[in-house]
C-alpha cells in the first residue's frame, strides 16, 4: 500500500502514520502493538487490528522501508513522511495521532533518535510543539 491509495482523513491514512512511526525499528515491535491495543488505538482510528498490522508492514516494506536503516532523516525520507502527514486534515484526528504516536515511541521504555526526529517531524509538519500539544491535550481533556 503506497500512501497516495489512501484518501484524506481516512482510517487507512491515519493508520499509515501510525505505521510510519513504527517503521523505524526494522519489524513490528511487539511492545508497539501492546501500546496501541490498550490504549485501544485500532477502534479509534476506525481499522481492525489485523487490518491495521498489515498496512503497518505494507508501509514498512514499502514507502518508509528507509527509516528503519539510519540515524537520520534523509531529503526523501522528508518527503515520503510529509506525503503521509498530508493525508490527514482534521485537527482532532492530528491531535489523536499525536498523542498515540507519543506513546508508541516509548513503549520499549526508550526513544530512538530516529523515532524523535520522524515524531518531532510531525508536530512541526502539523504546527505543535511540545508545548502546544501538552496544552491541546489538556484542552481536549477539560471538553
Amino acid at each position: 500500500m503506497r500512501a497516495q491509495d489512501a484518501t484524506a482523513d481516512s482510517p487507512v491514512a491515519m493508520a499509515q502514520v501510525l505505521a510510519m512511526i513504527m517503521a523505524t525499528s526494522p519489524g513490528l515491535d511487539s511492545r508497539e502493538v501492546g501500546m496501541l491495543e490498550q490504549l485501544d488505538a485500532f477502534r479509534r482510528i476506525g481499522v481492525s487490528e489485523p487490518a491495521f498490522l498489515r498496512i503497518a508492514r505494507e508501509v514498512q516494506r514499502g514507502i518508509c522501508q528507509g527509516l528503519s536503516r539510519h540515524e537520520y532523516l534523509y531529503p526523501d525520507d522528508l518527503e515520503v513522511i510529509d506525503e503521509i502527514l498530508d493525508r490527514v486534515h482534521d485537527a482532532s484526528h492530528r491531535l489523536l495521532l499525536c498523542r498515540l504516536a507519543g506513546c508508541v515511541i516509548t513503549a520499549d521504555g526508550r526513544v530512538q533518535e530516529v523515532e524523535r526526529v520522524v515524531y518531532d517531524r510531525m508536530l512541526l509538519r502539523w504546527g505543535y510543539t511540545r508545548a502546544s500539544l501538552s496544552q491541546a491535550i489538556l484542552t481536549e481533556r477539560v471538553h
